[in-house]
């Protein structure tokens, strides 16, 4: 009736682990030598980038003899002193801006020139900026600085806008055009626009300043004539831009 006797219950054993249960092997670790290098970015290839100067207008007169500037440009890739080169030099003496001064404003008089002159700047790559710099000819001293403006597409077009161009010369600014763009003729051609339809709006005002119901007739009628005839033009300036291709313009 004692304990003595009885027999111990067997250790439980662990069952055996089947090939799908065993731990799996640790990685073969890469030798560093066999990463696969990233290709290297081709550089930029360098070419000659063509620009046309058509103008320089609302300089200030840096010669106070004869109220002129001796007016030229100079062009060149920031930080590549070597592409720079030079446009002509064209004389101009100030004047008032006449539709300015009909519509009360007060302006100082100012010089315009027209350069027409095409440059080819050595050495360009994407991403580099173009840099102009407008400047008075004077064969006593240093020549006079007018202004300067910076550009970085290299299709851009139309009207630039300059600064360090003096107190009072707002409106100075350079016509150019870089490469084969379509950017200038556009703007020149909504400048030329936008002069025609002031000078037709502006007679169909004094028109009707006679105060004669006839004549307010008729100049209500010339002056939607020629609102009429500008939308239209600049309809077709901006179709041919977008069939010309993407191209930066400002008037």
């Amino acid at each position: 009736m004692g304990c003595g006797n009885s027999k111990k219950a067997p250790a439980a054993v662990a069952a055996p682990q089947t090939p799908s249960q065993a731990a799996p092997p640790p990685a073969a670790a890469q030798p560093e030598g066999n990463a696969a290098a990233a290709p290297a970015a081709a550089p930029s290839k360098e070419q000659s980038l063509k620009v046309l100067v058509h103008g320089a207008y609302g300089l200030r007169p840096a010669d106070l003899i004869g109220n002129k500037s001796d007016v030229y440009v100079e062009v060149s890739l920031v930080g590549k002193p070597e592409s720079k080169a030079t446009t002509k030099v064209v004389s101009g003496k100030a004047e008032v801006n006449a539709e300015a001064a009909a519509d009360g404003k007060v302006e100082k008089p100012a010089v315009n020139v027209e350069l027409e002159h095409v440059l080819h700047l050595p050495g360009y790559v994407d991403g580099d900026k173009v840099l102009f710099v407008v400047k008075d000819k004077d064969g006593m001293k240093s020549d006079d600085y007018l202004g300067e403006a910076t550009v970085s597409d290299p299709h851009w077009g139309g009207q630039l806008a300059l600064e360090k161009t003096g107190s009072g010369f707002t409106n100075a600014h350079l016509m150019v055009q870089l490469g084969s763009g379509g950017g200038l003729s556009a703007a020149l051609e909504l400048k030329k626009t936008a002069a025609e339809t002031a000078r037709k709006l502006k007679d169909a005002a004094l028109l009707a300043a006679s105060g004669d119901p006839i004549a307010i007739g008729q100049a209500a009628r010339q002056a939607g004539a020629a609102l009429g005839d500008a939308k239209e033009r600049v309809d077709d300036i901006f179709v041919e831009i977008k069939e010309e291709g993407p191209v930066c313009c400002t008037c």
